[in-house]
Protein backbone atom coordinates (compact mmCIF):
# COMPACT_ATOMS: atom_id res chain seq x y z
CA UNK A 1 0.00 0.00 0.00
CA UNK A 2 2.86 2.38 0.84
CA UNK A 3 4.57 1.74 -2.49
CA UNK A 4 1.33 2.48 -4.36
CA UNK A 5 0.95 5.74 -2.44
CA UNK A 6 4.56 6.73 -3.15
CA UNK A 7 4.03 5.91 -6.84
CA UNK A 8 0.95 8.15 -7.01
CA UNK A 9 2.76 11.00 -5.21
CA UNK A 10 5.79 10.67 -7.52
CA UNK A 11 3.44 10.64 -10.50
CA UNK A 12 1.68 13.80 -9.32
CA UNK A 13 5.09 15.44 -8.83
CA UNK A 14 6.20 14.49 -12.33
CA UNK A 15 2.97 15.84 -13.80
CA UNK A 16 3.40 19.05 -11.78
CA UNK A 17 6.94 19.53 -13.12
CA UNK A 18 5.63 18.93 -16.66
CA UNK A 19 2.87 21.47 -15.98
CA UNK A 20 5.37 24.08 -14.75
CA UNK A 21 7.61 23.41 -17.75
CA UNK A 22 4.72 23.78 -20.21
CA UNK A 23 3.71 27.08 -18.60
CA UNK A 24 7.29 28.39 -18.82
CA UNK A 25 7.61 27.35 -22.49
CA UNK A 26 4.19 28.80 -23.33
CA UNK A 27 2.37 25.58 -24.20
CA UNK A 28 -1.15 25.36 -22.78
CA UNK A 29 -1.58 21.68 -21.93
CA UNK A 30 -3.98 20.70 -19.16
CA UNK A 31 -2.78 19.06 -15.96
CA UNK A 32 -5.00 16.03 -16.61
CA UNK A 33 -3.35 15.40 -19.97
CA UNK A 34 0.09 15.81 -18.45
CA UNK A 35 -0.85 13.43 -15.62
CA UNK A 36 -1.91 10.80 -18.17
CA UNK A 37 1.34 11.31 -20.11
CA UNK A 38 3.35 10.97 -16.89
CA UNK A 39 1.43 7.79 -15.98
CA UNK A 40 2.05 6.13 -19.33
CA UNK A 41 5.68 7.23 -19.31
CA UNK A 42 6.18 5.85 -15.79
CA UNK A 43 4.64 2.52 -16.74
CA UNK A 44 6.93 2.29 -19.77
CA UNK A 45 9.92 3.23 -17.60
CA UNK A 46 9.29 0.17 -15.42
CA UNK A 47 10.65 -2.09 -18.18
CA UNK A 48 13.99 -3.48 -17.00
CA UNK A 49 17.25 -2.26 -18.62
CA UNK A 50 15.77 -0.06 -21.37
CA UNK A 51 12.75 1.40 -19.57
CA UNK A 52 14.11 4.92 -19.13
CA UNK A 53 14.81 5.28 -22.85
CA UNK A 54 11.45 3.80 -23.87
CA UNK A 55 9.62 5.95 -21.31
CA UNK A 56 11.39 9.08 -22.57
CA UNK A 57 10.49 8.34 -26.19
CA UNK A 58 6.87 7.60 -25.28
CA UNK A 59 6.61 10.83 -23.26
CA UNK A 60 8.00 12.83 -26.20
CA UNK A 61 5.53 11.23 -28.62
CA UNK A 62 2.61 11.85 -26.27
CA UNK A 63 3.62 15.46 -25.68
CA UNK A 64 3.68 15.99 -29.43
CA UNK A 65 0.36 14.29 -30.18
CA UNK A 66 -1.73 14.80 -27.02
CA UNK A 67 -0.09 18.03 -25.93
CA UNK A 68 -0.18 19.41 -29.48
CA UNK A 69 3.44 20.59 -29.34
CA UNK A 70 6.21 20.64 -31.88
CA UNK A 71 9.11 18.22 -31.40
CA UNK A 72 11.38 21.03 -30.27
CA UNK A 73 8.86 22.21 -27.69
CA UNK A 74 8.39 18.66 -26.41
CA UNK A 75 12.14 18.15 -25.99
CA UNK A 76 12.47 21.54 -24.30
CA UNK A 77 9.55 20.73 -21.99
CA UNK A 78 11.07 17.42 -20.89
CA UNK A 79 14.52 18.96 -20.33
CA UNK A 80 13.03 21.87 -18.41
CA UNK A 81 10.88 19.52 -16.29
CA UNK A 82 13.95 17.49 -15.27
CA UNK A 83 15.94 20.65 -14.53
CA UNK A 84 13.08 22.03 -12.43
CA UNK A 85 12.82 18.73 -10.55
CA UNK A 86 16.51 18.76 -9.65
CA UNK A 87 16.57 22.44 -8.68
CA UNK A 88 13.41 22.29 -6.56
CA UNK A 89 14.53 19.05 -4.88
CA UNK A 90 17.92 20.54 -3.99
CA UNK A 91 16.32 23.76 -2.72
CA UNK A 92 13.82 21.80 -0.62
CA UNK A 93 16.65 19.71 0.78
CA UNK A 94 18.59 22.83 1.71
CA UNK A 95 15.52 24.46 3.26
CA UNK A 96 14.61 21.36 5.28
CA UNK A 97 18.18 20.65 6.33
CA UNK A 98 18.72 17.23 4.79
CA UNK A 99 19.49 15.76 1.40
CA UNK A 100 16.45 14.45 -0.46
CA UNK A 101 18.74 12.65 -2.88
CA UNK A 102 22.46 12.28 -3.31
CA UNK A 103 24.62 13.40 -6.20
CA UNK A 104 26.87 10.47 -5.39
CA UNK A 105 28.68 9.22 -2.35
CA UNK A 106 31.33 6.66 -1.67
CA UNK A 107 28.90 4.44 0.23
CA UNK A 108 26.34 4.20 -2.56
CA UNK A 109 28.92 3.77 -5.33
CA UNK A 110 30.78 1.00 -3.51
CA UNK A 111 27.54 -0.79 -2.67
CA UNK A 112 26.23 -0.57 -6.22
CA UNK A 113 29.56 -1.37 -7.87
CA UNK A 114 29.64 -5.15 -7.27
CA UNK A 115 25.92 -5.52 -7.95
CA UNK A 116 26.22 -3.66 -11.27
CA UNK A 117 29.25 -5.74 -12.23
CA UNK A 118 27.36 -8.96 -11.48
CA UNK A 119 24.36 -7.82 -13.55
CA UNK A 120 26.60 -6.90 -16.47
CA UNK A 121 28.33 -10.28 -16.39
CA UNK A 122 25.11 -12.27 -16.56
Amino acid sequence: MISLLSFVVALADKALFFYLATRITGNKTSYGTLFAIALIGSICSAIPAVGFLIGLIVVLFLLVYWGKMSWGSAILTVLLAYILAVVITVLLGLALGFALFSFGSAASSTAAGPAAAILLLQ
